[in-house]
């Protein structure tokens, strides 16, 4: 399963993806930071099933820290979006055909407002206007594929576009249920519009981030403001916060589950004054909001479960004789044999 970070220039994508996954990426606050892909591996925890069944497991891609399983997926920070990519502005094309390598999309936007569709230092710029704007972009880029879609005589206008936009990872029915849904006999038609939504609610999933909601002032009016002109998700974070307390976690200065963290070494007056910063950001909002996000778009939006596949169903080992060693995410409709 793969996730795709996406969002317009310098609100926070790269330090968000360093928070969910501890790659080495390039954070600066100025535009186009990011200009390949930056690709790594993020967790969903779950609790661990070895409990319940009064056994010990032997983690293998998943670990189990404290009974928790960090079961992995795929997590891509795509370059920043500028308007006019679908016209090849900016990264254009770069960034859309990126982001719709994902099957799932995180929108990131920067709710304080102090950045503008420039990615320049601003104040009380509507994050809206990056929700409509990226919109737009990937509903026009779709469009201009769709247009040059060739349908040969003895094929189905479902068959032309699915072909045309293979590489999307739109499905067949999908599309098929579009074309009936919004009654598009041609390529000119004009619910072509409705029809590219259709596809991009079904097969690419989004949830957004509201990043810096730690310095963002009436932040529940901003959100309620959001919620009644999208049907999206909108899950408030601090994506500084939790990288903050990742690093502290990594260097052994705190243990922190994204739930709970301690002070587990001594540090010097510089490094526990920030600290103490982050932690009031926690106490705040009870969390940095990260595991949040990604508990709502994983079981929420997209329904993937997480199985343990096992080879000897009383022993709950595998091949290896190994307990409950891997924890992978599927789609909820996924059967045994997937």
């Amino acid at each position: 399963m793969k996730v795709g970070i996406i969002g317009r220039t310098n609100v926070g994508k790269s330090t968000l993806f360093k928070a969910m996954t501890m790659e080495d990426v390039e954070i600066a606050d100025r535009p186009f930071t990011t200009i390949d892909p930056n690709r790594g591996i993020a967790y969903v925890k779950v609790n661990c099933p070895d409990k319940e069944f009064g056994i010990k497991c032997n983690p293998h891609n998943a670990p189990c820290i404290n009974g928790i399983r960090y079961v992995p997926f795929e997590l891509i920070d795509v370059a920043g979006l500028i308007k006019g990519a679908s016209k090849g502005k900016g990264l254009g094309n770069k960034f859309l055909t990126d982001a719709m390598e994902a099957d799932a999309l995180i929108q990131v936007i920067d709710i304080s407002g102090k950045t503008n569709e420039n990615g320049e230092n601003a104040e009380n710029y509507d994050p809206a206007e990056d929700l409509k704007m990226v919109r737009e972009e990937l509903t026009a880029w779709i469009s201009g594929l769709i247009r040059k879609t060739r349908v040969r005589s003895n094929e189905d206008l479902a068959g032309a576009i699915f072909k045309e936009l293979s590489g999307l990872r739109f499905k067949y029915e999908t599309i098929k249920e579009g074309i009936k849904r919004f009654s598009v006999r041609d390529l000119d038609n004009s619910n072509l519009e409705d029809f590219i939504g259709y596809l991009l609610d079904s097969d690419k999933r989004m949830i957004v981030a509201c990043n810096k909601m730690d310095i963002t002032e009436n932040l529940e009016g901003k959100l309620k403001t959001l919620k009644s002109e999208f049907k999206y998700d909108f899950v408030p974070c601090s994506a500084g916060a939790e990288l903050t307390l990742r690093e502290a976690e990594k260097h052994g200065f705190i243990s922190y589950n994204g739930k709970d963290l301690e002070i587990i070494k001594d540090m010097n007056p510089q490094q526990r004054s920030a600290l103490e910063v982050i932690k009031g950001i926690f106490r705040r909002f009870n969390g940095t909001g990260v595991d949040l996000l990604i508990d709502t778009l994983i079981f929420k939006i997209m329904n993937w479960k997480v199985v343990f596949p096992v080879m000897d169903e009383k022993k709950l080992t595998d091949s290896q004789g190994r307990v409950l060693p891997d924890a992978y995410l599927m789609d909820e409709s996924a059967t045994p044999r997937d």
